[in-house]
């Protein structure tokens, strides 16, 4: 299926590893220009960045920012426009800067981290969007890569991520709502366990440990994630409003 993607510009912060990585690979597979975002090891980025504009023939380019600080995001928003003349796609992405801890031991500062780390990019990067799609008179889409313990907290020690990750499900429903009106349309993916190049190596405990919960028996892999992003950033599903899309692989059954 032609999903109608060809000459877009998409956004796709922390687009260059992991499943932002199988994102931006799915997007210029389908003939969008990808601004791939990242924040550091910028030779692998760049890198990768040529090689999708070798193998897909499409404009592709690493821009580093750190979107958990205010001036970096529209710094990198500012730069995409430069670069491609426009900005139809928006994928959130990118989320840091938290660490686990029990919920009694949280201080003040860590919880602060979490919500400049997990929400806030979200929150900067969309506003930009928003502003642009509105101030140009154009549609767009918005998807934002959630977390299923937002829905099923079943891990521990973790509640700043939960707290955060909860609190960006309902800013993804209340942004759809509120958008629409203008042609955005936003909506969320909920990845389950993916395949990256740190996690669930083969033979490790902790990989097998895992592989157990899966109804499947094996991890999504990041263009797993990448094509739904396609399909809820493309013009098709104009029905797909606030939809929080299940890409678990069963986890929440």
């Amino acid at each position: 299926m032609d999903l109608k993607l060809a000459g877009r510009t998409a956004i796709v912060t922390g687009g260059a590893k992991g499943i932002g990585a199988g994102i931006s690979e799915v997007l210029a597979g389908e003939g969008c220009n990808v601004a791939v975002n990242y924040r550091s090891r910028q030779k692998e980025a760049e890198e990768f960045a040529q090689n999708l504009k070798r193998k897909y023939q499409v404009e592709a380019v690493a821009v580093q920012a750190d979107v958990s600080k205010e001036e970096e995001a529209q710094a990198l928003f500012d730069e995409t426009v430069r670069m491609f003349g426009r900005a139809e796609i928006l994928i959130n992405n990118a989320a840091g800067g938290y660490a686990p801890n029990a919920f009694q031991n949280i201080s003040a500062e860590e919880w602060r981290t979490a919500g400049e780390g997990l929400l806030n990019p979200a929150f900067y990067m969309s506003r930009e969007f928003v502003k642009y799609c509105i101030g140009h008179e154009q549609g767009g889409h918005i998807v934002n890569i959630l977390s299923k313990s937002a829905i099923l907290s079943s891990s521990v020690n973790n509640l700043a991520y939960v707290a955060n990750k909860g609190a960006l499900t309902a800013l993804t429903r209340g942004m759809a709502k509120e958008f629409i009106q203008y042609g955005i349309y936003v909506n969320g993916i909920v990845p389950g366990y993916v395949r990256t190049e740190r996690l669930h190596i083969d033979g490790e405990e902790r990989t097998e440990r895992v592989k157990k919960l899966l109804p499947a028996g094996e991890f999504a892999q990041p263009q797993d994630i990448g094509r739904a992003a396609a399909v809820l950033a493309s013009p098709l599903f104009s029905q797909m409003i606030g939809a929080v899309v299940d890409c678990t692989g069963g986890t929440l059954i």
